[in-house]
């Protein structure tokens, strides 16, 4: 039998090692680190959450592996940890996840170092009941992430091919609606009585994508989406027809909710006038894909432009908003302008800002820069603002982040400014995090920056100060590894009238780590 593993001070509670708690985590129960992180990528995009009840019958997940329900607390217990901690602590939450899947391949006389053959741990794992979703989960899911590999900080899982030791799924061809969608039907829904569509809801699953629309084609589960989007934008599966009511939402129609728009409607059922979608994902998480993202809007243009809901947040609204006495969704950090500018651009028009994406996804270069100067701008009455890497915390108009692809977002490293951050492994490429805002007149900023230190991070990280005409106006080297969580001044800048940037190079010594959290600039 397995030996049970007691909590103890090792090297995954060093701070900002992510890498560190999934090397931790195999080292003690011989489950592969890269099957790990793959579990945790498709679970929560190795994003550390606090899950809430989206379907009833489904318990909320917690930590970056998703732990839940009567898994969580059988991990925890052969860990010999308190559940809480396993909720709350990222080491604690791998490990007992990690623990979990060796005591069924000890079970099962799994090979631990043949990868296919803990493809039916995974199925497991993913508590998924549905036979088509846990056949996707595993090969489309987890085993897909395996062959694309994982990047976390302080670890870079190589990409493995490995051929999940599990049934193959099928496929179904697309129907009605939006045409690229994958079509699975769903048995929970009934007539929209001659309603109209008038709004669009926006869920999170709190879950994975097949994990998602497995419950809610299960005539059990009483619940069902029009539209399931994966968690990069690569898939949408499709589950009910739009002319027919889905069950996704479970509140009346109340203007109070709505900045007292069409309160003629007020009391009735919000699933006779609305379409679903659902998100893979969790209101919690900190940041969202840009994939994810930009595929969702496009679900949201084709839903509005065949029904002609006005592409505005009074029409497109979230779960928690309308019924906020039981549901977060789809969380704090959901770029709401960036994302109805998104969805008016999906339908060819320039919409009511340009925020950009870099804030809700792991690999985006944003569209804010390009905004800017035809927005508002910063003035003298402004005393004092920052730019956080969150574009949804920015005045999209006036000042934001850039990121490349090869910038992830994280909030695995307590003290962050606001919601998370910025991550990239240095080397020998600027490939800047840009901070940037339009400024009215020629005018000295105190200009300052704030990150989450870590004994990986960069000892020689370098923020330039550069003006509309690409010349510098000051930098300053720091050292990341200290003076985390509080505001370091990186010195007086001037900068003249127009698009100017505060950047975060890459360039330092290799083997360690960038971080863009926010940078706060005060009129001198």
């Amino acid at each position: 039998m397995l030996i049970l593993l007691l909590a103890c001070s090792s090297p995954f509670e060093e701070a900002g090692a992510v890498g560190g708690a999934f090397l931790e985590a195999a080292d003690q129960t011989g489950v592969p680190v890269q099957l790990l992180l793959a579990i945790s990528e498709v679970e929560t995009g190795v994003q550390p959450v606090h899950g809430h009840e989206e379907f009833e019958g489904v318990d909320p997940g917690f930590g970056v592996m998703g732990l839940r329900g009567e898994q969580l607390e059988q991990a925890a217990e052969f860990a010999g940890l308190e559940v809480e901690v396993v909720q709350d602590d990222l080491g604690a939450n791998v490990l007992a996840a990690a623990t979990l899947l060796a005591y069924w391949g000890d079970e099962w006389q799994i090979d631990t170092n043949d990868l296919g053959a803990w493809a039916p741990a995974v199925a497991r794992y993913s508590g998924i009941k549905e036979v088509e979703a846990a056949r996707e989960y595993v090969w489309f899911e987890v085993y897909e992430a395996l062959a694309e590999g994982v990047e976390v900080e302080g670890y870079s899982s190589e990409p493995v091919l490995a051929s999940p030791s599990y049934p193959r799924p099928a496929r179904y061809g697309a129907r009605t609606g939006d045409s690229s969608t994958v079509w699975t039907a769903s048995p929970n829904y009934s007539s929209r009585s001659g309603y109209p569509v008038d709004y669009i809801i926006i869920h999170t699953c709190e879950g994975s994508y097949s994990g998602c629309w497995g419950w809610l084609t299960d005539k059990s589960s009483g619940v069902s989406a029009h539209y399931v989007v994966n968690d990069d934008g690569s898939e949408v599966r499709q589950l009910v027809d739009e002319d027919q009511k889905a069950w996704h939402i479970s509140a009346n129609y109340d203007c109070g909710y709505n900045d007292s728009v069409d309160c003629s409607r007020n009391g009735t059922s919000m699933n006779l006038v609305t379409v679903g979608i659902e998100h893979a994902g969790y209101a919690s998480q900190t940041s969202w894909d840009a994939g994810l993202m930009a595929r969702s809007a496009e679900i949201t243009c084709g839903v509005a432009t065949r029904h002609g809901v006005p592409i505005d947040d009074q029409h497109i609204l979230g779960h928690g908003q309308m019924q906020p006495w039981n549901r977060e969704d789809p969380g704090a950090s959901w770029p709401w302008s960036a994302y109805i500018d998104a969805v008016a651009k999906a339908c060819g028009s320039s919409g009511s800002s340009s925020s950009g994406s870099s804030s809700s996804g792991s690999s985006s270069s944003g569209s804010s820069g390009s905004s800017g100067s035809s927005g508002s701008t910063v003035g003298a009455t402004q005393k004092q603002f920052v730019i956080d890497s969150n574009n949804a915390s920015n005045d999209a108009s006036a000042y934001g982040i850039e990121v490349s692809s090869d910038w992830w977002s994280s909030s695995s490293t307590p003290g962050y400014w606001n919601t998370g951050y910025w991550a990239a492994a240095t080397a020998e490429t600027s490939d800047p995090a840009v901070f940037w805002f339009e400024s009215d007149a020629d005018r000295c900023y105190t200009v300052e920056a704030w990150w989450t230190a870590g004994s990986n991070r960069a000892t020689n990280i370098t923020f330039m100060g550069w003006d509309e005409g690409d010349s510098e106006v000051g930098r300053a080297t720091v050292d990341q590894t200290r003076n985390g969580s509080t505001w370091n001044k990186l010195g007086n800048w001037t900068f003249p009238a127009g698009r100017n940037q505060v950047l975060l190079s890459r360039w330092a010594t290799a083997g360690r780590y960038a971080i863009a959290d926010a940078v706060r600039l005060t009129p001198c």
